[in-house]
């Protein structure tokens, strides 16, 4: 075995809760050491590059109403880099691109609409409330798609207190939605790139252990790495692993967190070889899509980029890429597909509680611990989880 040098916070996991709390207790003036089983930084922020030209394939839009992330993006150098998002339409899909509100019955909705002063999130599923809003038809004919695409998963049983939360804050020198020039991916670097930051890739752990001067981190290929602190910024799979040794309690609710797997696939094409117009994304109504997000909204000379989703292992790539010609307009796709996976929490009635547990076990614990499964699923949600903990390891 090998062993590193020691370091104030170790953080497991280079996704946007890992590294943007990595980057608060960096610029605070401490040593952190990030490390990653994966090949690259980003998690589920995933841009892929093809010349100059670049396409989301996973979390794809920045939001005025974010301001714990423009605040990293400020004092990381990348305030010049924002770009408005062209407005380009939606679309639902059938047999064909539709207007978004196509399938929508107009009486029902005007209808239900109502209900919204006097309906309550608390306790209930994002059918339960909102097919009360939209209509039940509605709901199931439309907005079950259109909700679903916005999670990248069934949404019906999905928490209503989690979903499409409402914000206090909103940034009034900043567009309601935006990008950057060089994508997301461009943000993750910058975050890694702080010179208190050392990051170690290919890095998959085999164990956690706590010792008389804070904990080891001990790789599968014998390396070890100390540290003061520890935080788990990982899937709650992974980090249920990682936490046997210090918390089996821990480690028993983070196992039993659910967890849906979904597969992404790109494909970056000509604009002559396409005949619809810009759009933002589609909805497909049936089918094994959820979504599928453009490039559309920075233009590009030359390409246009499409991000498809889906539920992992759910259809095979062939009829994957059938179903993406359908979206396309197109006979074949006659271009590389670029895939993708990634890992998203179901946060589904009892999250709150559930939260609760992981904290307390997890201050109980010593070690600090973050992700995409606390207080939403948003990259805000992310950020901000990840600066509460950063501020009670400031307090500690």
């Amino acid at each position: 075995m090998t062993q590193a040098e020691s370091y104030d916070m170790i953080v497991i996991g280079a996704g946007i809760s890992g590294l943007s709390l990595a980057n608060h207790i960096a610029r605070s003036g401490k040593k952190v050491l990030v490390l990653d089983a994966a090949d690259k930084i980003g998690g589920c922020l995933n841009t892929y590059y093809k010349d100059d030209f670049w396409v989301e394939m996973g979390a794809h839009t920045f939001y005025a109403s974010y301001t714990n992330l423009i605040d990293l993006i400020q004092k990381n150098g990348l305030e010049d880099e924002i770009v408005a998002r062209e407005k380009v339409g939606m679309k639902v899909f059938t047999d064909k691109h539709e207007k978004i509100m196509s399938r929508v019955s107009k009486f029902e909705l005007i209808c239900s609409v109502p209900n919204l002063f006097f309906s309550k999130r608390d306790g209930k599923t994002v059918k339960e409330y909102f097919g009360k809003i939209v209509g039940r038809k509605n709901f199931e004919k439309v907005f079950a798609r259109m909700f679903s695409a916005v999670i990248v998963q069934n949404a019906n049983e999905f928490s209503a207190e989690y979903f499409l939360k409402r914000r206090k804050t909103k940034s009034k020198e900043h567009p309601k939605s935006f990008i950057l020039k060089r994508g997301m991916t461009s943000f993750m670097q910058a975050l890694a790139a702080h010179e208190n930051i050392d990051l170690k890739l290919n890095t998959k752990l085999s164990e956690l252990v706590k010792n008389q001067d804070g904990f080891e981190a001990r790789a599968e290929s014998g390396e070890i790495y100390l540290s003061k602190d520890i935080s788990l910024a990982v899937t709650p799979k992974v980090a249920s692993e990682l936490s046997k040794n210090l918390n089996a309690d821990l480690s028993d609710v983070l196992a039993d967190f659910p967890i849906q797997n979904i597969e992404s696939r790109t494909v970056v094409l000509e604009k002559e070889k396409l005949s619809f117009d810009p759009l933002s994304f589609v909805i497909p109504l049936q089918g094994p899509c959820f979504s599928m997000v453009t490039r559309d909204v920075l233009t590009h000379e030359k390409m246009r980029g499409f991000a498809f989703h889906f539920e992992e292992n759910h259809i095979s790539k062939v009829e994957q890429e059938k179903f993406m010609t359908e979206l396309l307009g197109i006979d074949s796709l006659e271009a590389e597909t670029v895939e993708a996976k990634h890992k998203l929490p179901l946060i589904k009635i009892g999250h709150t509680e559930r939260m609760a547990k992981i904290k307390q076990l997890a201050e109980e614990s010593g070690i600090y611990i973050t992700g995409n499964y606390f207080n939403g699923l948003s990259l805000e949600d992310c950020v901000e989880r990840s600066k509460q903990e950063f501020e009670r390891y400031s307090k500690s």
